[in-house]
C-alpha cells in the first residue's frame, strides 16, 4: 500500500485551518490570518512526526493536550488563563462535532467496499469519490455544526428574556409565558400608558372566540360585551407597513414573575394579536421594558 504524505498533509493543513478559523467566528474572535496559518501548519506536522521514532510519544493524551494547547496559543494569543480555555475547549467542541459529523455521513452513505481504499492519500492518491467525500462534506458538516450552534445561543438568549406574565380582566385569571422586549416603545398617545401585547387566542376560553375577533375587526355586537368599555385604540405602525390600528384592552391589573422579582401594575395595556407570536410556543406576551423597570413589587 502506497502512502502519500504530501496529499495527506495538504489535506491535514486545511482542514486544521477551517477548524481554527470556525472556532474564531464561534467566539467572535479577533484573528490574524497569518496566525491561523501558522497555527494550523504547526498543528499539520503531526502528519510527518507519526512516521518517526517519536509516534508513540503523541500517542499519549497528556502530550496531544499539550500539542493542542500549543496550536491554540498560536492561533491566539494568551490573554489570561480563562481566556486561553474558553479557546482551548472551543477548538475541541468544534474539532469533536465537525469530525462526528463527518463520520456520520461517511457511515450513512458506506456501502460494503473497503473502507481504506476510499481514503484520501491510500492507494494511488486515494480516489476521487474519497476526496470529494471529505473536501466536500468537511465543510458541510462545520456548516452544519455552525448554524445549529447559532440557533442553540439563539434560543438560550430567549430563554433568558423570558417571564412569567399573569394578568386579570374582569376577575378572570389568564397566564402565559412573556418575553421581555427592549425595543417595544409602543404607547397609547393619550394617557402614555405602556403597551404590552398578547395572543387574542388567551382569551377565547374565557370570552369565546366570536367576543374576541369582534373587538380585533372593531366591530360592535348585537349583545353587548363586558370587553368594549375596556377597548383603547393603539396607532402602530410595523416594519415595512403603513401606519394602523391595534385593539387594546384595559386589564384589572398585570403581574410580571422574572428572575425571582415580582413587578405588579394596572398602569398598563394589553394590545390583541391574532397571530402567533412565537411558532414553537415559547411565549405568547410580549413584555413592555417599562414594567419592568417602574413596577416593582
Amino acid at each position: 500500500m502506497t502512502v502519500y504524505l504530501d496529499l495527506i498533509w495538504l489535506l491535514n493543513a486545511g482542514i486544521d485551518y477551517l477548524l481554527l478559523a470556525a472556532t474564531a467566528l464561534l467566539l467572535k474572535r479577533r484573528f490574524s490570518q497569518w496566525r491561523l496559518v501558522l497555527a494550523a501548519l504547526f498543528a499539520s506536522l503531526i502528519v510527518f512526526l507519526m512516521f518517526t521514532p517519536a509516534a508513540p510519544l503523541f500517542l499519549n493524551p497528556v502530550i496531544k493536550l499539550i500539542y493542542s494547547g500549543l496550536i491554540v496559543f498560536i492561533a491566539f494569543g494568551y490573554k489570561r488563563f480563562s481566556f486561553f480555555l474558553q479557546n482551548l475547549a472551543s477548538f475541541y467542541f468544534v474539532t469533536f462535532v465537525t469530525g462526528g459529523g463527518l463520520f456520520a455521513m461517511h457511515y450513512f452513505f458506506e456501502t460494503n467496499v473497503d473502507v481504506l481504499a476510499f481514503l484520501p492519500g491510500h492507494g494511488v492518491g486515494g480516489s476521487m469519490v474519497s476526496w470529494a467525500f471529505v473536501l466536500i462534506g468537511f465543510p458541510l458538516a462545520l456548516y452544519f455544526c455552525k448554524q445549529q450552534f447559532g440557533a442553540v445561543k439563539s434560543k438560550q438568549f430567549h430563554a433568558s428574556q423570558l417571564a412569567e406574565v399573569e394578568f386579570w380582566i374582569e376577575g378572570i385569571s389568564f397566564s402565559a409565558p412573556g418575553l421581555i422586549d427592549t425595543g417595544n416603545r409602543l404607547r397609547d398617545p393619550l394617557t402614555k400608558m405602556p403597551v404590552m401585547v398578547a395572543e387574542a387566542a388567551l382569551l377565547y376560553s374565557a370570552f369565546g372566540k366570536q367576543q374576541v375577533d369582534a373587538l380585533l375587526e372593531l366591530e360592535a355586537e348585537n349583545e353587548p360585551s363586558p370587553l368594549m368599555k375596556r377597548v383603547r385604540l393603539i396607532p402602530y405602525r410595523a416594519v415595512g407597513q403603513g401606519s394602523s390600528y391595534m385593539a387594546a384592552l384595559k386589564p384589572d391589573r398585570v403581574k410580571i414573575r422574572y428572575q425571582n422579582e415580582a413587578y405588579e401594575t394596572n398602569h398598563v395595556l394589553i394590545g390583541l394579536s391574532r397571530e402567533t407570536l412565537s411558532p414553537e410556543q415559547h411565549y405568547r406576551c410580549i413584555v413592555h421594558p417599562q414594567i419592568m423597570h417602574e413596577y416593582a413589587s
